[in-house]
């Protein structure tokens, strides 16, 4: 799933028990849709037409459409050089390409854009070639290979993937990352334990560092490490090695217990987390940086701090993917009714 329909599909699929198939099915979005197409019949008839002769070209093994280099789809050197897998690639990206085209057509407007560009983005993509055993040359080899031993082990995951909520294909094995040992690993300690989260202060790995701490506000669905990935590959060790004085939050994921916590409880969690990062520190202020929910929380605390006049206390702010905007706030606000 790309980055732009991850986080809707996510909300989707909290869901998926109960209103999933109203969400898939676009409603008055699709009666507008219909209807933009109506009042542009040339563009529908060029856009058909077009298609058509892609299609013809693709049979005559004289079409140029290629897939971008990029997507790992269609990787396998049978979909450039065997003509039957060729022409299946081609002819689904010309029709993929005439789908998408027929939704710019319509002229809709922004929501009922976002709308029927999700469903039909989602219907392009389950319906490429590479979906399939009988169109996939990779799923073809490894059968041949195995003697239908992937078919047999692919039938076991999809049983034990679907006989569980939220009923989707699991990307890894359960125990395939342990946090600590080979995932979030840049040497810290925690420094403060509440009810509500824990605070790891990450060890300098510089000489000198700067004076002002940085404080991490993370996502309070708890995967702190998202930051803190693999050696090379974390965001949490590119700052101590640029000097950076680094805390971070790690969020305790509540249970029926907490079912009290509110906004208050959190944007208060926030304050004790600047409280201990500037004691240790022996500073006046911190760094924030909020990561998507906890930017949203942290933008409310700096709000709050500005109303009691402390807001002095926050040397700079940075938000990384974090909407404060909801009213064209991608397709998950397209999505909400």
């Amino acid at each position: 799933v790309s980055g732009e329909l991850a986080t809707p599909l996510d909300m989707l699929l909290a869901d998926a028990s109960s209103s999933l198939p109203r969400r898939f099915v676009p409603g008055m979005s699709g009666v507008r849709f219909a209807a933009g197409l109506a009042r542009h019949p040339r563009r529908v008839v060029g856009r058909t037409a077009g298609l058509a002769g892609e299609l013809v070209k693709v049979g005559l093994g004289r079409s140029d459409l290629a897939p971008d280099e990029k997507d790992r789809r269609f990787g396998d050197d049978a979909w450039a050089k065997n003509p039957l897998f060729r022409r299946a690639l081609q002819t689904y990206l010309a029709t993929g390409r005439a789908a998408r085209g027929l939704v710019d057509d319509a002229d809709l407007d922004w929501g009922d854009d976002h709308r029927i560009r999700f469903i039909v983005d989602n219907i392009v993509e389950a319906a490429s070639p590479s979906n399939h055993p009988l169109t996939n040359p990779k799923v073809i080899k490894r059968t041949i290979d195995t003697g239908g031993g992937n078919l047999l082990e692919g039938g076991r995951r999809f049983v034990r993937d679907f006989a569980t909520a939220p009923r989707v294909p699991s990307m890894v094995e359960p125990d395939a990352f342990e946090v600590g040992t080979d995932m979030a690993v840049t040497p810290g300690a925690v420094v403060l334990r509440t009810e509500q989260l824990e605070l790891i202060q990450y060890s300098p790995q510089t000489d000198k560092v700067h004076e002002i701490p940085m404080l991490i506000v993370p996502p309070t669905i708890n995967k702190y490490y998202v930051i803190d990935l693999a050696p090379e590959r974390s965001l949490v060790e590119h700052l101590v090695r640029s000097g950076k004085t680094v805390f971070c939050i790690s969020w305790r994921n509540p249970d029926v217990r907490h079912a009290d916590w509110d906004l208050d409880t959190y944007g208060a969690a926030i304050l004790e987390a600047m409280d201990a990062a500037q004691a240790i520190s022996r500073q006046s202020s911190t760094s924030i940086f909020g990561i998507c929910s906890g930017g949203m929380i942290a933008s409310m605390v700096l709000a709050h701090l500005a109303a009691v006049g402390e807001l002095d206390r926050v040397a700079s702010y940075t938000l990384a993917v974090t909407v404060l905007d909801q009213a064209r706030a991608g397709v998950t606000s397209a999505l909400m009714s």
